[in-house]
C-alpha cells in the first residue's frame, strides 16, 4: 500500500510485519467484511519513510476493519501536490460533532465506544501528529477519514 523508498534497507523482522491492509484482508472472510483497495493509476511516490506512512495509515485502517460492517474501501489518488488517501467503511461512522474530538489522546468516539472493542483512543490522536509532522494531515469525512501525505 505504502510505497517505500528502499525496500533493500528494511531488516528481516521489518520485512516480515504485516502492512495495516494485509492484517485487516487476512481477517476479513471471519468478519464477513468485504475489503476493497483501489491504487491509483499509476506508482504515486511519498515524501516520507514509508514505515514512517505506515504507521500513519495502519490506526485508520485498523478502525475502519474494527467498525466496518462488510465493506471497507482504501483508495489512493494525487491530489495538490500530495498523496491522498481515502479511507472508508460502513461502520456507525463519525458524529459531526466528535470529527475533531477523536484525535484528541484518549478520546473515543461515541458510536463505537459501546461495542465491546478494545482501545485507549491513541490512535487517531498520534497519526494525526506524526501526519502534520510532515506537513500532511488526517481529517474525519462523512464515511470515513482522509489522509494526506507530501508527494516524495
Amino acid at each position: 500500500m505504502v510505497v517505500s523508498r528502499s525496500l533493500r534497507s528494511r531488516s528481516r523482522r521489518e520485512r516480515k510485519r504485516r502492512t495495516a491492509v494485509e492484517a485487516c484482508t487476512s481477517g476479513a472472510d471471519d468478519l464477513e467484511l468485504s475489503v476493497q483497495v483501489e491504487p491509483p493509476a499509476r506508482p504515486l511516490r511519498i515524501g516520507v519513510d514509508g514505515d514512517f506512512g505506515e504507521r500513519i495509515l495502519q490506526p485508520v485502517i485498523e478502525n475502519a476493519c474494527r467498525y466496518g460492517r462488510s465493506r471497507v474501501s482504501v483508495s489512493v489518488a494525487q491530489a495538490d501536490g500530495t498523496v491522498a488517501y481515502l479511507v472508508e467503511d460502513d461502520g456507525p461512522g463519525v458524529l459531526d460533532d466528535e470529527r475533531e474530538t477523536i484525535f484528541e489522546p484518549g478520546s473515543r468516539g461515541r458510536a463505537g465506544s459501546g461495542d465491546g472493542s478494545s482501545g485507549a483512543g491513541l490512535g487517531l490522536a498520534l497519526a494525526r501528529r506524526l501526519a502534520r509532522s510532515v506537513a500532511g494531515d488526517i481529517v474525519a469525512t462523512g464515511e470515513g477519514f482522509r489522509i494526506t501525505l507530501p508527494r516524495g
